[in-house]
Protein backbone atom coordinates (compact mmCIF):
# COMPACT_ATOMS: atom_id res chain seq x y z
CA UNK A 1 0.00 0.00 0.00
CA UNK A 2 1.42 3.61 -0.87
CA UNK A 3 1.99 5.97 2.00
CA UNK A 4 0.24 8.81 0.03
CA UNK A 5 -2.34 8.07 -2.60
CA UNK A 6 -3.95 11.12 -5.29
CA UNK A 7 -7.09 9.63 -7.01
CA UNK A 8 -8.38 12.15 -9.59
CA UNK A 9 -7.53 14.96 -7.33
CA UNK A 10 -9.40 18.15 -8.89
CA UNK A 11 -9.27 21.54 -6.75
CA UNK A 12 -11.18 24.47 -7.78
CA UNK A 13 -11.55 28.27 -7.34
CA UNK A 14 -15.01 29.04 -8.38
CA UNK A 15 -14.41 28.83 -12.31
CA UNK A 16 -10.54 28.76 -11.83
CA UNK A 17 -8.95 24.59 -12.03
CA UNK A 18 -6.22 24.35 -10.10
CA UNK A 19 -5.18 21.10 -10.00
CA UNK A 20 -7.34 18.39 -12.59
CA UNK A 21 -7.89 14.78 -12.30
CA UNK A 22 -4.26 14.12 -10.61
CA UNK A 23 -3.27 10.57 -9.74
CA UNK A 24 -0.20 10.64 -7.72
CA UNK A 25 1.42 7.96 -5.62
CA UNK A 26 4.24 8.23 -3.16
CA UNK A 27 5.80 4.94 -1.82
CA UNK A 28 7.25 4.26 1.84
CA UNK A 29 10.37 5.78 2.16
CA UNK A 30 10.64 7.19 -1.31
CA UNK A 31 12.09 10.82 -2.59
CA UNK A 32 9.42 12.40 -4.89
CA UNK A 33 9.35 15.51 -6.78
CA UNK A 34 6.70 17.75 -8.49
CA UNK A 35 7.93 20.01 -10.96
CA UNK A 36 6.45 22.45 -13.45
CA UNK A 37 6.20 25.86 -14.77
CA UNK A 38 4.67 28.30 -12.35
CA UNK A 39 0.92 28.16 -11.61
CA UNK A 40 1.04 24.15 -12.24
CA UNK A 41 -0.85 23.40 -9.54
CA UNK A 42 2.23 22.32 -7.52
CA UNK A 43 1.49 23.99 -4.01
CA UNK A 44 -2.38 23.66 -4.47
CA UNK A 45 -1.46 20.16 -4.66
CA UNK A 46 0.12 20.03 -0.96
CA UNK A 47 -2.56 21.89 -0.13
CA UNK A 48 -4.86 19.64 -0.80
CA UNK A 49 -2.72 16.92 1.21
CA UNK A 50 -2.55 19.48 4.18
CA UNK A 51 -6.43 20.26 4.72
CA UNK A 52 -5.65 24.38 3.82
CA UNK A 53 -7.99 23.24 0.93
CA UNK A 54 -10.76 20.56 0.30
CA UNK A 55 -10.85 18.38 -2.77
CA UNK A 56 -13.71 19.67 -5.05
CA UNK A 57 -13.10 16.07 -6.72
CA UNK A 58 -11.32 12.75 -6.12
CA UNK A 59 -9.49 11.58 -3.27
CA UNK A 60 -6.32 11.69 -0.63
CA UNK A 61 -5.27 8.83 0.79
CA UNK A 62 -2.77 8.58 3.91
CA UNK A 63 -1.69 4.96 5.01
CA UNK A 64 -4.74 3.49 3.64
CA UNK A 65 -6.85 6.24 5.25
CA UNK A 66 -9.47 8.51 3.39
CA UNK A 67 -7.98 12.42 4.67
CA UNK A 68 -9.57 14.65 2.30
CA UNK A 69 -10.82 17.47 3.62
CA UNK A 70 -10.03 16.54 7.23
CA UNK A 71 -8.62 19.84 9.24
CA UNK A 72 -4.74 20.61 9.20
CA UNK A 73 -4.11 19.86 12.80
CA UNK A 74 -5.61 16.34 12.27
CA UNK A 75 -3.59 15.50 9.14
CA UNK A 76 -0.81 16.88 10.79
CA UNK A 77 -1.18 14.50 13.76
CA UNK A 78 -1.42 11.44 11.50
CA UNK A 79 2.04 11.91 10.50
CA UNK A 80 2.25 14.67 7.56
CA UNK A 81 4.65 17.35 8.43
CA UNK A 82 5.47 20.28 5.76
CA UNK A 83 7.26 23.67 5.01
CA UNK A 84 6.31 26.74 2.75
CA UNK A 85 7.55 28.60 -0.41
CA UNK A 86 7.74 31.31 1.89
CA UNK A 87 9.14 30.55 5.24
CA UNK A 88 6.39 30.93 8.12
CA UNK A 89 8.32 30.64 11.34
CA UNK A 90 7.49 32.63 14.36
CA UNK A 91 9.88 34.98 13.53
CA UNK A 92 10.46 36.84 17.10
CA UNK A 93 10.75 33.30 19.27
CA UNK A 94 13.81 32.17 19.69
CA UNK A 95 15.03 29.12 16.83
CA UNK A 96 14.83 26.88 20.28
CA UNK A 97 11.04 28.18 20.92
CA UNK A 98 10.20 27.74 17.60
CA UNK A 99 10.57 23.83 17.85
CA UNK A 100 9.07 24.03 21.35
CA UNK A 101 6.24 25.31 19.82
CA UNK A 102 5.94 22.25 17.17
CA UNK A 103 6.32 20.03 20.13
CA UNK A 104 4.38 21.60 22.34
CA UNK A 105 1.46 20.77 19.55
CA UNK A 106 2.51 17.55 18.75
CA UNK A 107 2.19 16.65 22.54
CA UNK A 108 -1.01 17.47 23.22
CA UNK A 109 -0.99 18.87 26.49
CA UNK A 110 -3.86 20.14 29.15
CA UNK A 111 -4.07 22.60 31.82
CA UNK A 112 -4.67 19.47 33.98
CA UNK A 113 -0.71 18.86 33.09
CA UNK A 114 0.87 21.90 34.71
CA UNK A 115 -0.73 21.33 37.75
CA UNK A 116 0.84 17.71 38.46
CA UNK A 117 4.36 18.93 39.32
CA UNK A 118 7.02 16.95 39.04
CA UNK A 119 5.88 15.29 36.03
CA UNK A 120 5.19 18.55 34.10
CA UNK A 121 8.46 19.44 34.78
CA UNK A 122 10.37 16.13 33.27
CA UNK A 123 8.07 16.33 30.16
CA UNK A 124 9.24 20.02 29.71
CA UNK A 125 13.14 18.90 30.32
CA UNK A 126 12.50 15.96 27.56
CA UNK A 127 11.05 18.32 25.30
CA UNK A 128 13.77 21.16 25.76
CA UNK A 129 16.46 18.13 25.00
CA UNK A 130 14.54 16.78 21.81
CA UNK A 131 14.21 20.29 20.51
CA UNK A 132 18.06 20.91 20.60
CA UNK A 133 18.87 17.60 19.12
CA UNK A 134 16.73 18.46 16.48
CA UNK A 135 18.57 21.85 15.93
CA UNK A 136 21.85 19.71 16.58
CA UNK A 137 21.12 17.36 13.60
CA UNK A 138 20.27 20.38 11.06
CA UNK A 139 23.22 22.35 12.19
CA UNK A 140 21.83 24.60 13.95
CA UNK A 141 22.75 24.27 17.70
CA UNK A 142 24.50 27.36 18.10
CA UNK A 143 21.63 29.63 16.97
CA UNK A 144 19.35 28.21 19.54
CA UNK A 145 19.14 31.49 21.24
CA UNK A 146 18.82 33.23 18.80
CA UNK A 147 15.63 34.98 17.28
CA UNK A 148 14.48 33.21 13.92
CA UNK A 149 14.64 36.47 12.45
CA UNK A 150 18.40 36.89 13.10
CA UNK A 151 18.96 34.03 11.08
CA UNK A 152 20.40 33.94 7.49
CA UNK A 153 18.12 32.68 4.56
CA UNK A 154 19.25 28.74 4.42
CA UNK A 155 19.17 28.72 8.34
CA UNK A 156 15.86 29.70 8.31
CA UNK A 157 15.10 27.08 5.67
CA UNK A 158 16.36 24.30 7.96
CA UNK A 159 15.04 25.82 11.16
CA UNK A 160 11.14 25.34 9.67
CA UNK A 161 12.70 21.57 8.26
CA UNK A 162 13.64 20.91 12.52
CA UNK A 163 10.12 22.72 13.19
CA UNK A 164 8.41 20.19 10.91
CA UNK A 165 10.35 17.12 12.21
CA UNK A 166 9.55 18.40 15.55
CA UNK A 167 6.25 16.39 14.85
CA UNK A 168 7.62 13.08 14.05
CA UNK A 169 6.04 12.87 10.66
CA UNK A 170 5.92 9.51 8.74
CA UNK A 171 5.45 12.13 5.49
CA UNK A 172 7.46 15.55 4.76
CA UNK A 173 6.67 17.92 2.26
CA UNK A 174 9.18 20.36 1.28
CA UNK A 175 7.58 23.60 -0.82
CA UNK A 176 10.92 24.98 -2.45
CA UNK A 177 13.75 24.62 0.04
CA UNK A 178 16.33 25.32 -2.27
CA UNK A 179 14.97 28.83 -3.35
CA UNK A 180 17.27 31.37 -2.77
CA UNK A 181 20.07 29.48 -2.12
CA UNK A 182 23.23 29.40 -3.86
CA UNK A 183 25.35 26.09 -5.19
CA UNK A 184 27.10 25.55 -2.50
CA UNK A 185 24.16 25.65 0.14
CA UNK A 186 22.55 23.68 -2.40
CA UNK A 187 24.96 20.71 -2.09
CA UNK A 188 24.73 21.02 1.66
CA UNK A 189 20.55 21.05 1.49
CA UNK A 190 20.56 17.61 -0.80
CA UNK A 191 22.72 16.04 1.52
CA UNK A 192 20.64 16.90 4.40
CA UNK A 193 17.47 15.74 2.62
CA UNK A 194 18.82 12.54 1.68
CA UNK A 195 20.06 11.76 5.50
CA UNK A 196 17.20 13.14 7.01
CA UNK A 197 15.19 10.69 4.90
CA UNK A 198 17.66 7.58 6.26
CA UNK A 199 17.90 8.80 9.50
CA UNK A 200 14.55 9.47 10.37
CA UNK A 201 12.82 6.88 7.99
CA UNK A 202 10.85 9.49 5.93
CA UNK A 203 8.95 9.56 2.88
CA UNK A 204 9.80 12.78 1.38
CA UNK A 205 7.53 14.72 -1.61
CA UNK A 206 9.26 18.08 -2.45
CA UNK A 207 8.21 20.93 -4.84
CA UNK A 208 11.18 22.81 -6.78
CA UNK A 209 11.86 24.85 -9.58
CA UNK A 210 16.02 24.03 -10.03
CA UNK A 211 15.62 20.70 -12.26
CA UNK A 212 19.17 19.95 -11.54
CA UNK A 213 18.86 19.83 -8.18
CA UNK A 214 15.49 17.55 -8.13
CA UNK A 215 17.44 15.46 -10.88
CA UNK A 216 20.18 14.42 -8.88
CA UNK A 217 17.99 13.98 -5.67
CA UNK A 218 14.77 12.25 -6.26
CA UNK A 219 13.89 8.47 -7.03
CA UNK A 220 11.36 10.16 -9.38
CA UNK A 221 10.14 13.22 -10.86
CA UNK A 222 5.87 13.99 -11.84
CA UNK A 223 5.06 17.30 -13.69
CA UNK A 224 2.17 19.07 -14.01
CA UNK A 225 1.27 21.86 -16.28
CA UNK A 226 -1.85 23.60 -16.02
CA UNK A 227 -3.00 21.62 -13.45
CA UNK A 228 -2.65 18.05 -14.72
CA UNK A 229 0.10 15.52 -15.05
CA UNK A 230 2.42 15.33 -18.38
CA UNK A 231 4.80 13.14 -17.04
CA UNK A 232 5.79 10.82 -14.34
CA UNK A 233 8.63 8.16 -13.56
CA UNK A 234 12.48 8.01 -12.87
CA UNK A 235 14.50 11.60 -13.30
CA UNK A 236 16.56 10.70 -16.37
CA UNK A 237 13.39 9.68 -18.60
CA UNK A 238 10.94 12.72 -17.17
CA UNK A 239 13.81 14.86 -18.29
CA UNK A 240 13.85 13.26 -22.31
CA UNK A 241 9.85 13.54 -22.51
CA UNK A 242 8.98 15.80 -25.56
CA UNK A 243 5.58 17.11 -23.76
CA UNK A 244 8.28 17.93 -20.24
CA UNK A 245 10.85 19.53 -22.39
CA UNK A 246 7.60 21.25 -24.62
CA UNK A 247 5.92 22.93 -21.23
CA UNK A 248 8.53 23.15 -19.15
CA UNK A 249 12.69 22.49 -19.73
CA UNK A 250 13.51 24.13 -22.97
CA UNK A 251 15.60 22.30 -25.40
CA UNK A 252 18.86 23.78 -23.70
CA UNK A 253 18.07 23.00 -20.78
CA UNK A 254 16.93 19.39 -21.16
CA UNK A 255 20.07 18.80 -23.21
CA UNK A 256 22.28 19.97 -20.43
CA UNK A 257 19.99 19.74 -17.06
CA UNK A 258 20.29 23.19 -16.05
CA UNK A 259 17.06 24.97 -14.58
CA UNK A 260 14.97 26.47 -16.79
CA UNK A 261 14.35 30.38 -17.47
CA UNK A 262 11.66 31.99 -14.78
CA UNK A 263 7.88 31.21 -16.14
CA UNK A 264 6.89 34.57 -17.05
CA UNK A 265 3.02 33.47 -17.39
CA UNK A 266 0.79 35.16 -15.06
CA UNK A 267 -1.20 32.59 -14.10
CA UNK A 268 1.72 31.63 -11.05
CA UNK A 269 -0.89 33.33 -8.45
CA UNK A 270 -3.53 30.84 -8.50
CA UNK A 271 -1.03 28.40 -6.49
CA UNK A 272 -1.51 30.76 -3.56
CA UNK A 273 -5.29 31.90 -4.21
Amino acid sequence: MPLLELQQLAVRFGGLTAVAGLDLVAEEGSLLALIGPNGAGKTTAFNAITGVYAPSEGRVRFAGREIGGARPHAIARLGIARTFQNIRLFRTLSALENVLAALAGAERSSFRDVGRGSRWRERERRARERALELLERLGLERFAGARADSLAYGEQRRLEIARALATAPRLLLLDEPAAGMNPSEKRSLRELVRRLRSEFRLTIVLIDHDVQFVMDLCDRVAVLDHGEKIADGPPQAVRRDPKVIEAYLGRDDAADGSSPAPATCDAGSREHA
